[in-house]
């Protein structure tokens, strides 16, 4: 039997094959500037997540009735194979009634669904304009389209991104933007933005992955939220963060539906979900749907974080926290090592709290990012102000 190549530790490239020693190179770039990634268990109290409302923690799991044989394991095949069920197409129209709009049409993850729909609703001819902050799957999603025509604007600068469609007026434009950005927590200016795509007769597309469940009296998002959801042409609903599950839909007319389900491969090609995801999606809407519903306790956390932010002078340390009214708040430290010992810090006591660095953002900005949820208490709080204001002395 061959034996694999052998190389240690720091993977020194001269005993290895060209190809894998191009990837141990890479991998010593990143440890030389101490960004490599690794793979960490979660710790005791928990401000990392996009856990917000706690519900992947939650009782309801699948106790509840569902529609679903959550005995199946398995889809056995796509959707346009062996994996569609009636209650599937049920379910999709329970989620359109709820975000007030023709069509849903359920994907695997987020990132299916953003891949997958840019891919295919565009050709040759399409200019995407998307803010420079857009999530990577949004990214990906118009390189892997025909269109070679992508131009970034300054992130939420309605100037520049009114600029950047006059320039291009007459095209088919596609505006790309996130309600909530994952990395700074703060919100798209839309009605703006949904003011001046009607203008140019531009599509929009709204990512609400960090908005769902988290924005609107029922968590239903921020267009919604807005009374945009006439206005915005598709919204693209992530179920791994607030709604504690998995899969994510876009929403939209039954014109652009049908489109996703004829040209988006990640729905074509994949196997479909399993019954227990679909019977989690479903009794997460019908949480969101039930008179009890309130995301209040987590923006009430949010609102003691940003207290605490404002009572204390982070300028002294050097450091600057964003503004942000979201469960998404950011620490910019700015220094690689620095961010690190920081962290080493929270790990000690048990807080966890994961450092965010190039290229996920500009260089220079590196950061804590800090996710607060409804579950957090005024005790880990305080435990996390306390060792971070340590820490940064």
């Amino acid at each position: 039997m061959r034996r694999s190549p052998c190389y240690n530790a720091r993977m020194d490239s001269f005993s290895l094959p060209p190809l894998h020693a191009a990837w141990a190179t890479r991998l010593n770039a990143r440890d030389a500037v101490q960004q490599r990634r690794r793979l960490r268990t979660p710790l005791a109290i928990d401000f990392c997540s996009n856990d917000y409302l706690g519900w992947a923690r939650s009782p309801f799991g699948l106790h509840e009735t569902t529609s679903f044989d959550v005995q199946q394991h398995g889809a056995t095949g796509s959707r346009l194979l062996s994996g569609q069920a009636q209650a599937i197409s049920m379910l999709e129209a329970q989620i359109a009634r709820f975000h007030h709009t023709e069509a849903a049409l359920l994907f695997n993850s987020g990132f299916d669904a953003n891949i997958g729909t840019l891919a295919a609703i565009s050709d040759r001819h399409t200019v995407f304009i998307y803010d420079e902050l857009c999530h990577a799957s949004l990214i990906d999603g118009m390189r892997l389209s025909m269109s070679r025509h992508r131009y970034k604007f300054r992130h939420n600068d309605i100037a520049h991104l009114n600029e950047l469609l006059t320039q291009h007026a007459g095209a088919p434009l596609c505006i790309v933007v996130e309600s909530v950005y994952s990395m700074d927590g703060d919100v798209a200016p839309l009605e703006e933005m949904v003011a001046l795509a009607k203008a140019a007769h531009a599509c929009i597309v709204v990512d609400e992955a960090h908005s769902t469940g988290v924005i609107g009296a029922c968590g239903e998002g921020l267009t919604q939220h807005l009374k945009l959801q006439h206005d915005v042409d598709i919204r693209i609903h992530t179920y791994g963060k607030g709604l504690g599950c998995h899969g994510a839909a876009v929403v939209g007319s039954q014109l652009l539906i049908d489109t996703l389900i004829n040209f988006a491969r990640p729905f074509i090609y994949s196997t479909a979900l399993p019954p227990a995801s679909y019977a989690a999606i479903e009794q997460a809407y019908a949480a969101l749907a039930h008179d009890d519903f309130s995301n209040a306790p987590l923006h009430d956390i949010i609102a003691s974080f940003r207290a605490k932010i404002a009572a204390h002078d982070w300028a002294a340390h050097g450091v600057t926290w964003l503004d942000s009214s979201t469960p998404i708040q950011g620490l910019i430290i700015g220094d690689v090592a620095r961010t690190h010992a920081v962290v080493d810090a929270l790990r000690a006591q048990q807080l966890d709290v994961r450092p965010i660095f190039a290229p996920t953002v500009p260089a220079g900005s590196e950061r804590l990012r800090v996710c607060v949820h409804a579950f957090n208490t005024e005790f880990e709080l305080n435990l996390l102000f306390d060792t971070l204001c340590q820490a940064l002395q």
